[in-house]
């Protein structure tokens, strides 16, 4: 180490003052720090949240061993699930949108953790979501939904779409395994009500940009439709299940049973949960225009006294 030299020092004042770009930092990136930061305190107590919920399921008290085992297996899970959902999604990390994508796979790899541990409390049977059911589902609703963003635009808006459907993947699978009218198999039924999902908020979000929209609008716009989507496909589903339940078990105990056995092959039509959940968006896009009408003359005489 070499001999502390006090003439170094001279020049350090000078490299700390309020010119200095070295140490000064715009507004817009002290929020974007800072936005991080309550993004991964909010993200960690999610998941201790829901560690601690499962061990005390059931339960007068919860001890330390308790816990860590709980944190061991679904932290476990979770990685494996993340890990998956990151490749389908085909996002790599030195990708701009790998944190992003990472939030997200983390988000809907905990409501499949929740989804499962529900049905294993509620029946005893699991219900397993798969790592590679949620690659196949993915490819199966992008795979083969429409794409209304234009050509032309950057890759990331294909990567959000991606995401906006990860992020569903597990809240619609939560409805078939509520009731899957009888369907012989879980994962195209899972996929259909996807592709619903995607096309309905791609095409109503393409009415809320124009082709002069920055890209970060978009962006915003089809996240958010894609939660309106997702919202009202759940309590569509509900709602219509609900119905449909209550119509099978008015039937005559014999006429039902002779009824399922007739459909054991394909399964309950459910296109008219697809054709609700299209209507509900429809009524809530003209309620929407209706709001951001009814605004205008409020937002015209905030303007004029600005000015």
């Amino acid at each position: 180490m070499g001999e502390f030299n006090p003439s170094a020092l001279m020049n350090l004042g000078s490299s700390l003052g309020d010119e200095s770009e070295v140490v000064r930092a715009g507004e817009d990136e002290l929020r974007r720090i800072a936005g991080a930061e309550v993004r991964r305190k909010c993200a960690a107590l999610k998941l201790a949240s829901r560690i601690v919920g499962m061990a005390a399921a059931g339960r007068e008290g919860v001890d330390d061993a308790d816990v860590l085992r709980s944190m061991e297996v679904l932290v476990t899970r979770m990685n494996a699930l993340r890990k998956t959902a990151i490749e389908a999604i085909g996002v790599q990390r030195d990708s701009q949108d790998y944190t992003a994508a990472f939030n997200a796979a983390t988000g809907a790899s905990m409501d499949v953790l929740t989804e499962e541990w529900k049905w294993l409390r509620a029946s005893g049977e699991a219900k397993p979501f798969t790592v590679e059911t949620l690659g196949k589902l993915l490819d199966m609703a992008v795979g083969h939904g429409p794409m209304y963003l234009p050509d032309d635009d950057s890759g990331d808006l294909k990567t959000v779409r991606r995401l906006c459907v990860m992020e569903a993947a597990p809240k619609v699978w939560g409805l078939v395994n509520m009731f899957d009218y009888y369907q012989p198999q879980r994962e195209p039924m899972v996929a259909r009500l996807l592709r619903a999902v995607s096309e309905q908020a791609e095409a109503h979000a393409g009415l809320l940009y124009s082709d002069a929209s920055p890209t970060f609008g978009i962006r915003a716009i089809v996240q958010r439709m894609y939660g309106v989507s997702t919202g009202l496909m759940c309590e569509v589903y509900k709602e219509v299940a609900a119905r449909d339940v209550a119509r099978l078990r008015s039937m005559p105990e014999l006429d039902r049973s002779v009824y399922l056995m007739g459909i054991e092959q394909t399964g309950l039509k459910y296109e008219h949960i697809i054709q609700r959940h299209r209507e509900v968006l429809d009524r809530t896009l003209e309620t929407t225009k209706l709001i951001l009408e009814a605004q205008e003359p409020q937002r015209s005489l905030e303007h004029s006294y600005g000015t």
